[in-house]
């Protein structure tokens, strides 16, 4: 049985849904070292599996840059992104990832400079990346899912978002990756895509009963 979470807007962020305009970028890498879970996620394509995204929401109910590294899982049916660390440049957007969805989203400065840009916080550097002009070929995708878990207490979350736009290839490169992140096996991707223009929708997420242990360190 799952719930839906309230849509009701907190304290210094809006109520969902959630409605924006931008740019994604998705590369896949490989890891060294297997990537933890909760024990109620299981993974999709293995533990050395990382997702790493950037997200430039150029408009909507928030304006703001993105860029998180996630494990893709599923509870059951379910299919989604948990996200091993997730930076934000708004304090909105890093409220209503907490309060709504469980999204343990953090604040961190985005640095652009032509293509490339540096994600920090106040230890320093957290990665630096380049994106690459968009492929000659994209095609049209009314819809693409964009889902991720998150924890509220002791509940699991699901947040079923939905993506559409124009997917084709699109660089997403590492320039600098620190120790903080998943080790990486190599700074090439498996595989690059960029979806722009993008358009994206999160609504209120539902409450998928009680999470999993987290991992252990």
């Amino acid at each position: 049985m799952t719930d839906r979470t309230g849509p009701s807007a907190g304290p210094g962020f809006p109520a969902p849904p959630w409605r924006a305009r931008g740019t994604l970028w998705l590369s896949l890498f490989a890891t060294r070292e297997a990537l933890p879970l909760p024990a109620d996620l299981r993974p999709l394509g293995g533990r050395h599996v990382l997702a790493v995204m950037l997200v430039r929401y150029a408009e909507g109910t928030l304006r703001y840059d993105e860029f998180a590294v996630a494990s893709p899982v599923r509870r059951g049916r379910r299919v989604g992104l948990h996200c091993h660390a997730i930076r934000v440049d708004s304090a909105a957007s890093l409220r209503g990832g907490r309060g709504l969805w469980g999204i343990p989203k953090e604040m961190a400065r985005f640095a652009w400079s032509g293509d490339s840009v540096r994600v920090s916080d106040d230890t320093g550097t957290l990665a630096a990346l380049r994106v690459g002009p968009h492929g000659r070929w994209r095609v049209p995708v009314p819809y693409a899912p964009g889902h991720a878990f998150g924890q509220i207490g002791a509940d699991r979350i699901h947040l079923a978002g939905r993506l559409s736009g124009r997917l084709g290839p699109g660089p997403l490169g590492v320039l600098e990756w620190s120790g903080r992140l998943p080790e990486l096996r190599r700074a090439d991707p498996l595989c690059a895509l960029a979806l722009s223009p993008a358009r994206f929708f999160f609504p209120a997420g539902t409450r998928q009963g009680p999470a999993g242990p987290a991992p252990r360190p």
